[in-house]
């Protein structure tokens, strides 16, 4: 009776706070990719207070009006779509850059078959992808420069291991380790920033 007491006792005790961080043999797949995003945002929390794990973005009203604006303001003729040249304006307007060829042709692939532009409901729905896209990348760099505090542009495994000896001291050296080689894709010894960004792209879609 005692020891069924204890045991129930023992088990209402809240987690400790790394208790999740055990070692583990063969992280990988979808395993690794949830165990590093919530690695990483714990980092986060912990350099600078202010990290929150992405949530889906929305438009504000005013973001969603300037939109608006812009694309009537390329719609010099009143076509009610925009020709190619038309959004590469809005882009620029937009997000202060030429589109590429590639995603010209990408845009302009996708629009509704019968029409001969990108339509104002297609125009909305491709910048809202693009700025919830530039805001994540954003983030993303945000917690790179953490890691990188020598700011080479690159992360070592010794990057690694003085980031998670301050977050997770009791985390042992063989799972950052393993961790730094999985995020390493191309095995030489550094982890460039489209390393680390692929590796939370994959994490937040798993977590």
């Amino acid at each position: 009776m005692g020891a069924d007491v204890e045991s129930h006792a023992e088990a209402a005790l809240p987690e400790p706070r790394w208790a999740w961080l055990q070692p583990r043999p063969g992280l990988c797949g979808r395993g690794f990719e949830q165990f590093w995003f919530r690695l990483v945002g714990d980092w986060a929390m912990f350099s600078s207070g202010a990290w929150v794990r992405p949530r889906a973005w929305e438009a504000s009203p005013a973001e969603h009006r300037q939109w608006v604006e812009v694309f009537k303001a390329c719609d010099e003729d009143h076509k009610g779509y925009l020709s190619r040249e038309d959004f590469k304006v809005a882009v620029v307007m937009l997000f202060g850059y030429k589109p590429s060829k590639i995603e010209a042709d990408s845009v302009m692939s996708s629009i509704s078959p019968g029409t001969s532009g990108v339509l104002l409901e297609e125009f909305v729905k491709i910048i809202r992808k693009k700025k919830e896209a530039q805001l994540y990348q954003n983030e993303r760099r945000h917690i790179f420069t953490a890691f990188d505090i020598r700011y080479r542009g690159f992360l070592t495994l010794e990057d690694f291991q003085k980031a998670f000896r301050q977050v997770a001291p009791r985390l042992p050296e063989r799972t950052v380790l393993e961790v730094f080689r999985e995020v390493d894709q191309d095995s030489d010894g550094h982890v460039s920033f489209r390393d680390f960004e692929y590796a939370m792209k994959h994490g937040q879609d798993a977590a």
